[in-house]
C-alpha cells in the first residue's frame, strides 16, 4: 500500500512539472490572443463603419421618409443641450459628426420603430371604435347567493343596556 502510494505521488508530481512548464507559456499566449481578438474586433469595427459612412446619405434620407420629426427632435435636442450647458452641447455636436454614420443607423431604426408603434396604435384604436353585436342577457343571476340574516348580528346600543 505504501508502495502504491508512493507510486501515485510520484505520478502526480511528475504530471505537475508539466503542468508548471504548459502553464509558464500560458501568460504570453493568453496576452497574444487577447491582442488579436482586440485587433480583430477594432478591424471589424473600422470596416462596419466604413459602410455606414457610405449609406449615412441614404439612412438619414431613408429616416425623413419615414419619420420627418425623429432628426428635426435630435437636432432640437443638441441644440437643447447646448443651450443648457456650452461646452456639453459642443462636446455632443462634435461627438454627432464624428459618429454620424452610427446615429444616422440609429435615427433610422428609431423612426422605422415610431412608425411601427404608429401603425399599431392605429390598428388598436380602430379596433377599439368598431362595434361588437351584442345580444341582451336575462335578469337572473345565475349563482344563487345565500344572503346572511341581519337579525342574528348584534345590536351595538343593546350591549350597554344590561349594564
Amino acid at each position: 500500500m505504501i508502495i502504491s502510494l508512493y507510486l501515485h505521488m510520484n505520478k502526480f508530481m511528475k504530471d505537475n512539472k508539466t503542468y508548471q512548464q504548459i502553464s509558464s507559456l500560458n501568460p504570453l499566449f493568453s496576452v497574444l490572443i487577447f491582442l488579436a481578438v482586440v485587433i480583430g474586433i477594432f478591424f471589424a469595427a473600422q470596416f462596419i463603419y466604413k459602410i455606414l459612412l457610405w449609406a449615412s446619405p441614404v439612412l438619414l434620407l431613408l429616416t425623413f421618409i419615414f419619420d420627418y420629426r425623429v432628426p428635426i427632435n435630435f437636432v432640437k435636442l443638441l441644440i437643447a443641450f447646448t443651450r443648457q450647458n456650452l461646452i456639453a452641447g459642443i462636446f455632443f455636436i462634435v461627438l454627432s459628426v464624428i459618429f454620424f454614420p452610427v446615429i444616422s443607423l440609429f435615427l433610422l431604426f428609431k423612426a422605422m420603430f415610431n412608425k411601427k408603434v404608429k401603425k399599431f396604435t392605429d390598428q388598436v384604436k380602430q379596433e377599439n371604435e368598431t362595434y361588437v353585436p351584442y345580444e341582451e342577457v336575462e335578469d337572473e343571476p345565475l349563482i344563487t347567493v345565500p344572503r346572511k340574516d341581519t337579525e342574528k348580528r348584534y345590536n351595538y346600543d343593546k350591549l350597554f343596556e344590561d349594564a
